[in-house]
């Protein structure tokens, strides 16, 4: 026999289970009012007798006890009501055998409970729980008497006839998955759980999600991070082994007194044009700045390519329809050779346990050293020009090769090499002799160089930054930013005192910085670029605004590069163009000009003046002898690359006086002080290599260098000068 607990019943808000309706009593007495029409009225036991009803299958009945000789039950008197808010203590037992009946009128109905007539019940009792007693709803433990009546005894079920037919209580459906934005289903007092049912969850597998969009290994911050992950560990290895097949150094007994470079590992990740992930890259580097002036080394200057200088070859190959290929030297500054004695540290992680004392004795350059980019230069220099190649005198890292019909340009930066050649055999011959000297990789047909990504497609060459952009974007903050259809205003004129000094300096020419590599590609963004660069010693908030409207403007744009075409290369034509004491600081001017190669814009410039201009005559001239410098060494450099400019080169200019003064005799007093530039310029047209022509300002493409323009001024200029949105396909590599 089961143990009796009480079960107090109260008014229960907090139950959550499937509580049905609260009836609220009819005139009758009843809930939901009168019976229904044409329903016989529920007759009335006789006194002493107790109303029966049916029994739940599968569930105890408790009855009142009656008489033993009683023929017919007593009507036993209906229950008093109980007051709102009252508690009355009921009881519930359940056991696996029927218990006796308990009296009658001790059990109420727990509103909201229901008893799962198809699982086995538990033999132990349950806690009390609170909820209101009520006239019209009482019953026994899983048995519910018609609305209005009391519970009765199970044996004289038969004794009295139903009112209506009573459906017995099924069992709830099993819980159901709520919908979305659904409040949460209630539930049952009475935990039913999953084993009882048969219902299990399906197992959780565990996904790394975070795997699929970030690099498989995070850079570490030393060393021994970097050991413990497989990835940097073999990034690490490869760069050792190279550094021993190479014999960069050797190791000795560390001498007393001399100077012992440190050094240390730097890790990165190595992306593919589209941003994914390359490689793991692992590089072990010297502490330059632990080197001492005339004992480690001497000599630091190395060349790069000039971006005119790359512009210029690939409007060549791109006219010429010559393959183009992109190869990268590994580890370019081990190659160089040493002419100081120079000694470092061990590397760590890789010390040699038999001396570990030693010192590195290096024979060959290392990454970080101050000589290390001209000893790697000097050694590429003497190979390539043994090869037959000519180093240009116009820009150090051009070598131009040449042999009857046959020619093939190298540009050269630091460990990235750009090779083209009249013909894929030449190319090809060039590329063996470069394997058998340097350890390289041919990457093929060029594709991403310095940052920039290459399209070649049958109407020329596309240079873009998109993916750059992108990154520049999601570091500021504003990948979400709305755009704008200009860089800068057209009103804008940026003083060095207005406003108050921004919060983080560092972000500030970080951001400047690296906007000013986004204009290898967008020379429409050369004049706002150098407007926010002038203050880079004391930036502002007027100037971080221009940086955020120029950000806001690539975002708008970041489809935009630098079209090449592949029309003829045999004309040079420039635009020059200032303005006139547009600081209103120090008032001085801005000099602007863009050159093309025949439909190739190759060179353009945006730069503050170094002094003040009297007239606004002064300072489009000196635009112009700025313009007339520039191509003159564009002259010089096609003229190394085998390329003949028939013509003179015209440079454009809008103002009238300064055209008359390029040619004409003319002196003023207030142009006498300028006499260095006009000379200049005036040579250059006496010798037929130049002409300066005017051209009205609607068609002065260089105005884009020197000012903020409207909306449809600026796109007209910015198509003009090449820059278009990208092709919508490919034709191949270049």
């Amino acid at each position: 026999m089961g143990v009796e607990q009480p079960l107090l019943t109260a008014d229960a808000p907090f139950l959550a289970d499937v509580e049905q309706p609260r009836p609220s009593p009819g005139p009758h007495g009843r809930p939901g009012g009168s019976p229904a029409a044409g329903a016989a009225p529920a007759p009335v036991p006789a006194a002493g007798a107790a109303a029966v009803v049916p029994a739940a299958p599968g569930v105890v009945a408790a009855a009142a006890p009656a008489a033993a000789d009683a023929a017919v039950p007593a009507p036993m008197p209906a229950p008093a009501a109980a007051p709102a808010g009252r508690y009355e203590q009921v009881y519930v037992r359940r056991a696996p055998a029927p218990p006796p009946a308990p009296p009658a009128g001790r059990f109420g109905l727990v509103y909201g409970r229901r008893l799962r007539s198809d699982l086995p019940q538990p033999a132990h009792v349950h806690a009390p729980v609170r909820t209101k007693a009520h006239p019209a709803a009482r019953a026994v433990a899983g048995t519910v008497s018609p609305a209005g009546a009391a519970p009765v005894a199970a044996d004289a079920a038969a004794a009295v006839p139903a009112a209506a037919p009573q459906r017995p209580l099924q069992p709830p459906a099993p819980p159901r998955r709520p919908m979305q934005g659904a409040p949460p289903p209630p539930t049952l007092r009475r935990i039913v759980t999953r084993s009882q049912t048969g219902s299990l969850k399906p197992p959780v597998v565990p996904m790394n999600l975070s795997a699929a969009h970030m690099p498989a290994s995070p850079i570490p911050s030393n060393y021994r991070s970097a050991l413990a992950d497989p990835n940097w560990r073999a990034a690490m290895t490869d760069e050792y082994r190279a550094l021993m097949a190479n014999d960069t150094w050797r190791l000795v007994p560390r001498p007393p007194g001399v100077n012992v470079v440190t050094g240390k590992w730097l890790y990165k990740h190595k992306f593919h044009s589209d941003g994914s992930l390359a490689r793991h890259k692992a590089r072990w580097v010297v502490r330059g700045f632990s080197q001492q002036p005339g004992v480690d080394y001497d000599e630091t200057f190395s060349p790069v390519v000039k971006q005119a200088t790359v512009r210029v070859v690939l409007s060549i190959a791109a006219s010429r329809a010559w393959p183009i290929h992109q190869l990268d030297v590994k580890n370019a500054f081990l190659h160089g050779h040493l002419t100081e004695t120079v000694y470092c540290q061990q590397p760590p992680g890789f010390v040699d346990p038999s001396a570990p004392n030693h010192v590195c004795l290096l024979q060959k350059s290392l990454y970080g050293l101050k000589q290390a980019p001209r000893a790697w230069y000097q050694r590429f220099a003497s190979y390539i020009c043994r090869l037959g190649f000519v180093a240009s005198t116009s820009d150090t890292s051009l070598f131009v090769y040449k042999d009857r019909d046959s020619v093939a340009y190298l540009l050269l930066y630091v460990d990235d090499i750009v090779l083209t050649a009249s013909s894929t055999t030449l190319l090809q011959h060039i590329t063996k002799c470069l394997h058998a000297e340097f350890a390289m990789t041919d990457l093929g047909n060029l594709h991403h160089f310095l940052g920039i990504s290459v399209t070649r497609s049958p109407d020329g060459l596309f240079l873009s930054q998109q993916q750059y952009a992108v990154d520049l974007l999601q570091r500021a903050g504003m990948a979400e930013c709305h755009s704008t259809a200009t860089p800068v205003d057209t009103q804008a004129k940026l003083s060095a005192t207005d406003g108050a000094p921004v919060a983080d300096a560092a972000a500030y020419r970080s951001l400047a910085g690296a906007l000013q590599y986004l204009t290898l590609t967008r020379p429409d963004l050369a004049y706002a670029v150098q407007q926010v660069c002038l203050f880079m010693h004391d930036p502002r908030e007027p100037h971080l605004a221009l940086i955020k409207r120029i950000l806001r403007y690539v975002k708008g744009t970041l489809s935009v590069g630098l079209h090449i075409g592949v029309g003829s290369v045999q004309s040079l034509t420039a635009y020059s163009d200032a303005d006139w004491a547009g600081c209103p600081d120090s008032r001085r001017s801005t000099s602007g000009y863009c050159v093309f190669l025949g439909d190739n814009l190759v060179s353009w410039s945006s730069k503050r003046q170094t002094t003040v201009s009297r007239s606004s005559a002064e300072a489009e001239y000196r635009a112009v002898a700025h313009a007339v410098a520039e191509c003159c060494w564009l002259r010089q450099l096609l003229q190394e690359l085998h390329i003949s400019i028939p013509s003179a080169t015209v440079v454009y200019c809008d103002n009238v006086s300064a055209v008359y003064m390029t040619a004409n005799p003319v002196h003023h007093r207030r142009t006498k002080h300028i006499e260095i530039d006009i000379h200049f310029v005036r040579e250059k047209v006496a010798l037929g290599q130049f002409r300066v022509l005017h051209v009205p300002s609607s068609h002065q493409f260089a105005d884009i260098m020197t000012k903020g323009l409207p909306v449809q001024l600026f796109t007209e200029f910015r198509s003009s000068l090449c820059v278009r949105d990208s092709p919508a396909a490919t034709a191949g590599g270049c």
